[in-house]
């Protein structure tokens, strides 16, 4: 089929948190996909399945381990995706291929990784930056009534960070994403993230990823979170943002224009296209 990888190309499924992924190392080999296929392959029954697409490129210098492109469920494309750095970190040591200062080049910037224990891996990410609503031509949100402040925000990608007053569930998520989906300036326009502070170190978050719905965990979201809640003084760095995949360390001063973070990450099987 026009589209789809080669008989016999291989893949690795990773996930970190729970956020999943397929990945193609194509920097040897031509691979061209389109909307259709990538969206043929993630489905969770006729398909692998997954929330993210990595392929791996030639590239651009000696530094760099490779190019990322970043290909969401729905076949759109995405600039960051904090889980995935790790998911490849995760995948280097696998092959034996980690070393101490490997970097990825992707849409959003220059991403260095690192080990940090069996399983648990740190990415050293662009930092955040404040978003008006007109970089993304949106109007002002419509911000629910139980949200207490937001932000928007963009660590490569954009998001929309929702200060929740306690814990937010899958119910609230998904009342909130349907909102911004009925809202034709909005839809599919950003990652919408809620989260609570739940200590000055700790704080709980809930992610709904444009082009992939709601995740078990996002990395750049909980950069997002992070910077937010540090930013306005809530929390102080390191912050272990909770999602319903697991935890994740961010490290982030206010001045700084890199942001850390750490979780665990795996390899869980490979395989090739029939």
């Amino acid at each position: 089929m026009p589209g789809m990888p080669p008989k016999g190309t291989r893949f690795y499924k990773l996930e970190a948190l729970g956020n999943d992924f397929v990945l193609i190392d194509a920097r040897r080999s031509p691979l061209e996909l389109d909307r259709r296929a990538i969206v043929e392959l993630s489905d969770r029954r006729c398909g692998i399945g997954f929330d993210q697409l990595l392929v791996l490129r030639d590239p651009n210098n000696d530094e760099q381990v490779a190019r990322v492109e970043i290909h969401n469920a729905d076949g759109t494309s995405a600039e960051q995706c904090g889980n995935g750095m790790r998911a490849i970190a995760a995948w280097l040591e696998y092959l034996g291929r980690l070393k101490p200062r490997a970097s990825l080049a992707t849409p959003a910037g220059r991403v260095d990784l690192g080990l940090v224990s069996a399983d648990t891996f740190s990415t050293d990410l662009p930092g955040p930056h404040a978003l008006e609503t007109t970089e993304i031509s949106a109007t002002p949100p419509p911000v629910p009534a139980r949200a207490t402040d937001w932000e928007l925000v963009s660590t490569g990608n954009p998001h929309l960070v929702l200060l929740w007053p306690d814990e937010p569930g899958i119910d609230d998520l998904d009342r909130v994403a349907a909102a911004f989906a009925a809202r034709e300036d909005w839809h599919n326009r950003v990652n919408i993230g809620l989260v609570h502070a739940d200590t000055r170190q700790q704080a709980m978050l809930r992610v709904h990823e444009r082009g992939a719905g709601p995740t078990m965990a996002c990395g750049s979201g909980a950069c997002a979170a992070a910077a937010t809640l540090i930013r306005r003084g809530l929390c102080s760095s390191p912050v272990a943002i909770e999602q319903p995949g697991g935890r994740l360390v961010v490290h982030w001063q206010a001045d700084s224009d890199r942001i850390v973070v750490q979780g665990p990450a795996r390899v869980v099987f490979e395989g090739s296209i029939a």
